[in-house]
């Protein structure tokens, strides 16, 4: 029965695993071509994913949550989440950036961003929601931020690290699909979520988008729920 109780903490550690791995393919340019190591470095943070998931339902099912697991969890989301996304953005902002060079280090803003998350995380008592955009998201974001068909400039992509930074210790409340009966008007966020997925569906359909867009433009819409629907409840 004590074997059994360390699966979560094991599955946590395949999380950062999955996460040194795809490093070595986001630089591994010997190994096959940049395209395919960018997409075995996204399919190893999505593999994380959903470890990370896993490791936290199956400590609540077996009742096995400890502190080290709360530790191990964040290590290992810091990995996978944070320094696997930097180096990936970094050498994609490097390939595509000629001009500034300098501004491919804006991408390890991320990781003290991050970090700051993921202790506030561990400090906090536990909520229906999240305080502040989720690691794992922020990071899911930007692993398949290279596979969306947007003409990225260098000034846009500093942009857009800059607002994932805010969000990542911002106080915004972003939706934890956790059950949460004192929470009024949460149907809003499910209908906005609905309508965004909807319309981000047919637009697929329509251009013949890659499914590798799905990732970036599945967060986008997860994000712009949640904003929606703070806007909504203060209203």
């Amino acid at each position: 029965m004590k074997l059994i109780k360390i699966l979560p903490n094991f599955l946590t550690l395949l999380n950062g695993i999955c996460g040194c791995i795809a490093i070595i393919f986001i630089f591994g340019d010997r190994l096959t071509t940049i395209g395919t190591n960018y997409e075995i470095a996204l399919v190893l943070v999505l593999i994380g994913a959903l470890l990370d998931f896993l490791d936290g339902y199956i400590a609540k099912i077996l009742n096995a949550r400890s502190k080290i697991g709360i530790q191990l969890d964040s290590l290992s989301d810091l990995i996978t989440f944070s320094l696997a996304p930097s180096f990936l953005v970094y050498d994609f902002f490097q390939n595509m950036s000629t001009e500034y060079e300098l501004l491919p280090f804006f991408s390890f803003l991320i990781i003290p961003f991050s970090m700051v998350r993921l202790a506030r995380f561990n400090t906090l008592p536990a909520k229906s929601y999240f305080l502040g955009l989720p690691t794992p998201a922020n990071g899911l974001f930007f692993m398949g931020l290279p596979f969306l068909s947007i003409d990225f400039q260098p000034l846009l992509f500093v942009f857009v690290v800059i607002v994932s930074c805010f969000l990542l210790v911002s106080n915004i409340k972003f939706e934890s699909f956790k059950k949460d009966f004192n929470k009024k008007n949460k149907n809003f966020f499910y209908i906005t979520l609905l309508i965004l997925s909807s319309l981000a569906f047919v637009c697929f359909v329509i251009y013949e988008v890659s499914l590798l867009n799905l990732v970036s433009a599945t967060i986008i819409i997860y994000v712009l729920s949640s904003l929606l629907f703070n806007a909504y409840k203060a209203f």
